[in-house]
């Protein structure tokens, strides 16, 4: 592989992780760090934990890392797949990047945005799919429920595992479908 002519770069980075339980979260944080230590692109100088906090039931920590990286594309590749928070570049204060080594980072960089927009836009269209299946299982469980008669939204909700407010918009939708029918407060098969 050819050498970089770009520079070193020094760098702090704070990286941030929340989950649960806070064991495997302060665990999972230490590990990372760990098999960080091991990549040779890169030399960790100071590393500073601190005390997780308890956030709703789930727990968040972070890591202040004082690192050496073997060039800025090895910079941007560690902050592409460990999305710090914030990154402060210590040295060198200044880069002169010869423009064929500028031109190899927007690639990179290209690459890396291409390949996030592709996950991103899989992703959509899984939650597109599982969105439409769910909906169509409302709907299913809805008009089952109110073949066995009429029924409230509250009773509905009850069959369905959801709240009578969150039924409203659906049965909303399936009265436009003429699906159902309303008839006071109570719900039946049109």
């Amino acid at each position: 592989m050819e050498q970089s002519l770009l520079p070193r770069v020094r760098s702090r980075l704070i990286i941030e992780m929340l989950g649960s339980p806070k064991a495997h979260v302060e665990k999972t944080l230490k590990d990372y760090v760990a098999k960080l230590r091991t990549d040779k692109t890169v030399q960790i100088l100071k590393e500073d934990y601190a005390e997780t906090q308890d956030r709703d039931g789930l727990f968040a920590t972070f890591v202040e890392l004082d690192i050496w990286f073997k060039d800025i594309h090895h910079m941007l590749a560690f902050c592409f797949d460990a999305m710090p928070s914030t990154v402060e570049i210590l040295e060198p204060r200044e880069l002169k990047i010869d423009a064929g080594e500028l031109q190899n980072l927007i690639n990179d960089l290209q690459a890396r945005l291409h390949t996030v927009d592709l996950a991103l836009k899989e992703v959509k269209a899984t939650l597109k799919v599982v969105d439409t299946n769910a909906m169509n299982a409302l709907r299913n469980f809805t008009i089952y429920a109110l073949q066995q008669g009429t029924k409230t939204p509250e009773e509905l909700g009850k069959i369905v595992g959801l709240s009578a407010q969150t039924m409203q918009p659906y049965l909303d939708k399936l009265i436009a479908a003429n699906k159902i029918k309303k008839d006071g407060n109570k719900y039946s098969i049109a």
